[in-house]
């Protein structure tokens, strides 16, 4: 039995609809069971979350390992899976993190994410840590500009090793499913690193639109967030994290996909191909 939290999620559902395609028996632990509707049938749904620690100790009894993706900001939500391990035998757990936790964790978001990798590390379960580039699914964040018929983003010529969400739920599921992994990190990105424009004409070529681009700074896009509303430490958090985008950091690729599940990862034009109606 294996446990997928986030399993309505972009990586979750994958990873739960994929073990369930290999035969493995899955649990999934949803906040709202009307939302897992999508997954197939003979997933056993554990309803809880991870705030909670009575539904998490729940949700680990008798699993061999378990996906983490974590929803919430922090490290309580990570604390609570240790201690629930800890409490079941020990099970697995594959993190789902980011690059960002290692590659350049001096901003908020990202130092949250390599605390939780150090809290891991520092628990003594057997931990593996899925660290993927930007999501090829983060481009439905534009949908609204798509449809308006301009894009405004602020990496300018930075590039991100866009990788398929599809992906990385076929490495999680190889490193839940198979021996060798605990204590091993693996950054996962797609066969090209893209600019955000690149990214945009090819979404225009899929689905036939004019799409313009408009290149903004990220302390210009910021304020203008803020003036909508966003509470500035979010955006402030924001623009720290855009800036090292703007700057390339994420502008690299990697085998470790291939390496680890034996095939190469999609493109963002595959990607966009298989999700053409999404953009309509």
């Amino acid at each position: 039995m294996y446990l997928v939290t986030g399993a309505t999620g972009n990586v979750g559902g994958p990873v739960a609809r994929q073990l369930h395609e290999h035969g493995h028996s899955v649990r999934a632990l949803v906040r709202d069971p009307s939302r897992a509707a999508g997954l197939p049938a003979g997933i056993e749904l554990a309803v809880g979350n991870l705030d909670d620690p009575e539904s998490v100790a729940k949700a680990v009894q008798g699993v061999e390992a378990v996906f983490l993706m974590q929803v919430g900001g922090g490290t309580e939500q990570t604390k609570k899976m240790i201690d629930a391990a800890r409490a079941a035998g020990s099970p697995r757990i594959v993190l789902q993190s980011s690059v960002g936790a290692r590659l350049f964790p001096q901003g908020p978001i990202q130092a949250a994410l390599a605390a939780r990798e150090q809290i891991m590390r520092e628990s003594g379960l057997g931990v593996t840590y899925l660290r993927p580039n930007g999501f090829a699914s983060n481009a439905l964040w534009w949908l609204d500009s798509i449809r308006a018929g301009k894009v405004v983003d602020t990496t300018g010529d930075g590039r991100q090793g866009v990788i398929d969400p599809e992906d990385i739920a076929r490495v999680a599921v190889a490193t839940l499913t198979e021996d060798g992994h605990v204590g091993k990190g693996y950054f996962l990105t797609g066969p090209q690193a893209l600019t955000a424009r690149e990214q945009v004409e090819i979404i225009a070529e899929v689905t036939g639109r004019s799409i313009d681009f408009e290149d903004v700074t990220p302390h210009e896009f910021a304020q203008a967030a803020i003036r909508r509303g966003t509470p500035p430490e979010q955006a402030h958090a924001m623009e720290s994290l855009n800036e090292l985008f703007r700057a390339g950091r994420a502008g690299f690729v990697t085998d470790d996909v291939e390496n680890i599940t034996g095939a190469a990862p999609g493109t963002f034009r595959d990607w966009c191909e298989r999700n053409v109606d999404a953009f309509r």
